[in-house]
């Protein structure tokens, strides 16, 4: 059984994107491991990492999300190699190709020697990187490539995300690192659900409880008056609109244009008139204790999720790496 392992460079990569589309592009079957639990979910009296939970659907593996992701990363409380690598057995299944779901930063873990270098080469897996092109990024693929050379494991190279660029791969490649792939920025993978905000910011759902689906493609800020918010409003669609509890006049105007939900800050609860119109028009209001300035950034910080079941995002994702990634070389 052959493995890989992807290493995140920087936060925000893509690496469950390009997982993903690595597992679904693989001519057999590959199994999952994901040592470190990041983005928890809960799902009845269990709570579980969503990308062993999207990758077990996808996969149809039978072994529970938490033994695909049974650990907690703290640099406090030294997590053993011996210990990732017998869950590693635990989750490996009659399958070739076992791909390995690294962290956020390939480098966490490193002070105790359980870093995705370390668990690469104590699994006997190859290691592919995936970062985003700008230039921070660059200089932190070059170190993790001289880096690598103090392990016995092989680097495949590296897959660039969000860039259509072929100047980044051809700079890297005249560094003596390997790019796999570029894949191009794809909008609808950035989008989010209303349900992913309520769970962000643990909102109260006013109304619209039965819209939370929704897909929200940008987030603005209602903090000036109702005639400049309705010029931005009106040229945007499905949105998020953040506003305090005590700006009806601005939460009534953004009702009046295509907005996926109202997030009203400060624990103030909207006005009768703002309810009603939002009950007819099927806009979630969602209530939330932090300040303006907190929930902007809690979230623009938002993730997409990936669901199983959106047929039409796994395809997408599948679509984008079969045609942007060498598979050949990474899979050979």
């Amino acid at each position: 059984m052959r493995s890989l392992y992807l290493g995140s460079v920087v936060e925000k990569s893509g690496k469950s994107m390009v997982t993903l589309g690595l597992a679904k592009n693989f001519k057999g079957q590959a199994g999952f491991f994901k040592p470190f639990k990041e983005r928890l979910m809960r799902t009845g009296d269990r709570v579980i990492d969503q990308d062993a939970y999207l990758m077990r659907q996808v996969l149809k593996l039978e072994q529970p999300e938490e033994v695909l992701c049974p650990f907690n990363y703290d640099v406090f409380r030294t997590l053993r190699m011996e210990d990732i690598k017998t869950a590693y057995t635990k989750a490996s299944c009659q399958c070739e190709m076992m791909l390995i779901e690294g962290t956020r930063e390939v480098t966490t873990g490193y002070l105790n020697d359980v870093s995705g270098l370390a668990i690469a080469e104590a699994t006997g897996s190859d290691l592919v990187l995936i970062s985003t092109p700008e230039a921070a990024a660059l200089d932190k693929i070059a170190m993790l490539h001289k880096l690598s050379s103090s392990y016995k494991i092989t680097v495949k190279g590296v897959i660039l995300n969000q860039t259509d660029d072929l100047s980044v791969a051809n700079f890297l490649e005249s560094k003596g690192i390997r790019v796999l792939g570029c894949i191009p920025h794809i909008p609808e993978m950035t989008y989010f659900t209303v349900k992913e905000v309520v769970e962000a910011l643990s909102a109260d759902v006013v109304v619209g409880q039965g819209n939370l689906d929704r897909v929200v493609e940008g987030v603005f800020i209602g903090a000036m008056t109702v005639e400049t918010a309705l010029k931005y409003m009106r040229r945007h669609q499905r949105k998020a609109i953040i506003t305090g509890g005590d700006r009806s006049d601005v939460q009534l105007a953004a009702l009046s244009t295509d907005t996926s939900c109202l997030i009203l800050t400060g624990g103030l609860y909207p006005a009768n008139q703002v309810v009603s119109k939002a009950y007819e028009r099927g806009i979630p209001i969602l209530v939330t204790r932090y300040d303006t300035l907190a929930t902007s950034e809690m979230v623009e910080g938002l993730i997409a999720r990936i669901e199983p079941e959106d047929a039409e995002k796994v395809g997408l994702v599948e679509r984008a790496v079969r045609d942007n990634v060498d598979l050949e070389a990474v899979f050979k």
